[in-house]
């Protein structure tokens, strides 16, 4: 897997694949590229795919020194792009916080200017999730720590997958725990102020004007789906999909059939 050097010395490790239009994922809260391996893969045949790790994330560097704000790993992903495929056009894919992510790189203008296609994946302009707010509390308060596997096991991952696909795929789940434990406390808890406290675009997302696919679960507790139906009435040219029954925040492994094929119907139309 390569790395990218940015300006300031930190690197950052990304995959790269494929040839044709530039298809770029960036992952959410505590994950990593590895999610995206096998999208890599698929989407390779007919698209250039690329997959980052957002600094302080799986390969890349982890300096103590960043505050990680969401706004200074937009900055990074930016550069990121720059130093691979110069000022060549995207199609941005976020997912959760890469969605949070994705919608400030596509509300600010020098940017937004790189885009022809984004996808926003269970994701949204704010963090509005009243049951989230005890977790926060208590992690912001050092009652608990983010990064510990009985937190991982018993909360992070009944918040991203349904009780179904746990049951269907209990070896992917574990790797997901694993992989998550991988992340240094202070990141997490670093990034999870910036999206509580730092991040609000809702404002702006009426000024997005590329094609844009919207993407959630209906039964997705995380980042609640209502909030992707309220993206949808005011990001002009977004297309809206609900994918049920029962399809919670990881989407792209709870409907995998189903998100490759609304993924497909989105990219051939740009």
């Amino acid at each position: 897997m390569p790395k990218i050097e940015l300006d300031n010395g930190y690197k950052l490790n990304y995959l790269d694949k494929g040839k044709g239009k530039n298809l770029v994922y960036i992952h959410g809260f505590l994950g990593s590229s590895w999610l995206y391996e096998d999208f890599v893969e698929y989407f390779s045949n007919n698209y250039r795919v690329i997959a980052i790790d957002h600094l302080g994330h799986g390969k890349s560097d982890k300096p103590k020194s960043e505050l990680y704000k969401l706004r200074d790993l937009t900055q990074y992903v930016e550069e990121t792009l720059s130093k691979i495929i110069g000022d060549e056009k995207i199609i941005l894919h976020g997912h959760s916080m890469g969605g949070m992510i994705a919608l400030i790189y596509a509300t600010t203008p020098e940017y937004a200017k790189r885009l022809e296609g984004l996808v926003l994946m269970a994701t949204a302009p704010k963090l509005q999730n009243p049951g989230l707010v005890k977790y926060i509390e208590d992690i912001k308060a050092d009652k608990m720590k983010m990064i510990d596997r009985e937190v991982v096991e018993t909360i992070f991952v009944n918040l991203c997958f349904n009780r179904k696909y746990r049951k269907k795929d209990p070896a992917l789940v574990e790797e997901f725990v694993n992989k998550t434990l991988e992340n240094e406390e202070f990141v997490g808890r670093r990034t999870m102020v910036s999206i509580v406290e730092d991040y609000n675009v809702e404002d702006k997302i009426d000024q997005i004007e590329v094609p844009t696919l919207i993407l959630t679960g209906d039964k997705d507790i995380f980042i609640l789906p209502e909030e992707s139906k309220e993206m949808h009435k005011k990001i002009p040219n977004s297309e809206l999909v609900v994918f049920s029954p029962n399809i919670g925040h990881m989407i792209n492994y709870e409907a995998k059939d189903e998100y490759i094929e609304k993924m497909e119907e989105f990219l051939a139309k740009i």
